[in-house]
């Protein structure tokens, strides 16, 4: 194959050989009165991948798109993949993009590809890691930053964070940790190119953050981790890279600091890749990147509806932050239908550190407090606490609770826009009322009736489906984990597509038929207005007047 691909390239001009030791076919290239030797190998895959094409000598020319082992990028696999029946001419079309790429490079029309590939170019030269936590890239200032293993870091702007983080995503003991001081550095606007020493990196920060710099350089004695934040013109980049000055005895003062980098300025420093973990880093490159950020969140019940909640309002992009509140211990009991698994079960685990912990392991820069105290607590005695929140969610499944929030907000005890989520009996249905308006008469008629019960329920007297084990005195609710899942990421996105983005701020009930089909097979007792719907059937209905909307 190998050979035919010799004779191909051949017969269609290429000046080439064949080296049968090397298994490779060596290209004599005329660019603009230059020669430049190409060798083409091929992959153990070929033709299933492209042929590697390798530039030994540039002969003295700047060639952008050029790994660390000379071979050329000639293709973004994204976009073009090789075709294995026409392996010839995939053959053909790599010989002439690396031929134009050495014309580009020759009339240097390609200069500005090393600032848009800085990036790559970077990691390419990288010899360690920083796990970069910072989530505010706007701001030059001194962070922390602490040694996980041999060249990798962890940096963020708080000790606990790091403690955390190590603890929690990498489940390393913290008691032994060492911190320094870090520097973060927003260059705004610059050209990346060709930046190989300590005179480049301070000739990349901004004039007014040079004292910054040189404190930065005096507190660590010459040495430790920057991160550079620059805009490329397509959006921000972070660099990490760590120093180690060489100060000849010169004391580390800030009369000697600029000789001490006379000394240093040709001075190669330590490529590190940055890995960043921020939230919208996170959501742009394993997402679409259309999310807000922009409600305080509380979420109170972190059962398995609360759990499931949890990881939808971050996963759709509406919770900057969220504060859980719960006093319930995981159990084995809650795991086949909870967000959390076994792994937190060693211990005694309050189920919302169990669910920070589990939520972080996706998003570690998400700020998540926990609270594992009885929400009556808050309720009969600190109702201001529910002042600070943009959203708050009821998850609890609790009537008595419920019924409580419902009048507090009637009352105007709460002013903040309230979500109630809860669940029959093996999912046959689920519910949310949205409540963001005041709750008069008729937002009241359509939530309770005439005994006070919550009218939207679709089974007759639900409570007869609960069960018990042997054993134990209290009744649950039996239903499976993938219902809950559908129902609580039905009811979000329901909520995000109508009400959040279009913001309408009305009231309204949600009607969720789960396993009804089943249920009428089963002879469940079910009121007859539900009778004749489908799985999966959805009612949206505003309560503050009568206006329905279809989903």
């Amino acid at each position: 194959m190998h050979k035919q691909v010799y004779d191909f390239l051949h017969q269609n001009g290429i000046n080439c050989s064949y080296d049968e030791e090397l298994d490779c076919i060596i290209l004599n290239i005329p660019v603009d009165g230059e020669i430049f030797q190409l060798l083409m190998m091929f992959p153990r895959y070929y033709p299933y991948r492209f042929p590697k094409v390798l530039l030994v000598d540039c002969k003295g020319y700047k060639i952008p798109h050029r790994f660390t082992d000379k071979s050329l990028c000639l293709y973004d696999l994204n976009e073009r993949l090789p075709n294995p029946d026409n392996y010839l001419e995939d053959a053909l079309m790599t010989v002439n993009r690396a031929k134009e790429l050495l014309l580009k490079s020759i009339n240097h029309d390609n200069i500005l590809d090393f600032h848009w590939e800085a990036i790559e170019y970077w990691k390419s030269k990288a010899k360690g890691k920083v796990d970069f936590l910072v989530e505010d890239s706007d701001t030059t200032r001194l962070i922390w930053a602490s040694k996980l293993i041999e060249d990798h870091y962890i940096v963020s702007d708080s000790q606990e964070s790091i403690k955390e983080f190590v603890g929690e995503t990498y489940r390393l003991l913290t008691k032994n940790i060492v911190y320094e001081k870090a520097l973060f550095v927003n260059v705004g606007k610059k050209l990346l190119l060709m930046i190989d020493t300590i005179k480049d990196i301070q000739g990349l920060i901004p004039k007014e953050d040079l004292p910054l710099f040189f404190n930065f350089l005096i507190q660590n004695d010459g040495k430790g981790v920057i991160i550079i934040c620059a805009d490329n013109g397509k959006g921000k980049c972070f660099f990490s890279l760590r120093i180690e000055l060489v100060s000849e005895d010169i004391e580390y003062v800030t009369e000697n600091i600029e000789e001490i980098l006379e000394l240093n300025r040709e001075q190669k420093f330590v490529y590190m890749e940055c890995k960043n973990f921020q939230m919208r880093r996170l959501f742009t490159r394993g997402g679409d990147g259309n999310v807000n950020f922009d409600k305080k969140c509380l979420v109170i019940g972190c059962g398995s509806v609360g759990s499931y909640l949890c990881k939808a309002i971050v996963d759709i992009g509406i919770a900057k932050s969220i504060t859980l509140l719960d006093n319930d211990i995981l159990s084995v009991d809650n795991i086949a239908r909870h967000l959390c698994g076994s792994d937190h079960l060693l211990f005694d685990t309050y189920k919302v550190e169990a669910l920070k912990r589990e939520l972080n392991k996706h998003y570690p820069t998400l700020e998540c407090q926990t609270i594992n105290e009885n929400i009556w607590e808050y309720i009969l005695y600190k109702v201001e606490f529910f002042d600070i929140f943009d959203l708050i969610f009821i998850c609890v499944g609790n009537t008595v609770i419920e019924k409580k929030m419902i009048q507090m907000l009637k009352e105007r005890k709460i002013q903040k826009d309230c979500i109630f989520l809860w669940v029959e009996p093996y999912l046959v249905a689920g519910h949310a009322l949205f409540i963001q308006n005041s709750i008069d008469e008729f937002t009241e008629e359509n939530i309770f009736d005439c005994n006070g019960m919550f009218k939207s329920n679709v089974l007759e007297n639900s409570s007869q489906y609960l069960k018990s084990e042997a054993g134990c005195q209290s009744a649950y609710a039996p239903y499976a984990g993938f219902e809950v899942q559908k129902f609580v990421q039905d009811v979000i996105d329901l909520y995000d597509r109508k009400i959040y983005k279009n913001r309408q701020k009305y009231n309204y009930k949600l009607t969720w038929i789960g396993k009804i089909k089943w249920a009428r097979k089963q002879h469940f007792d079910i009121k007859p207005m539900w009778r004749a719907k489908e799985d999966r059937y959805i009612d949206l209905k505003r309560i503050d007047k009568l206006d329905e909307i279809s989903d």
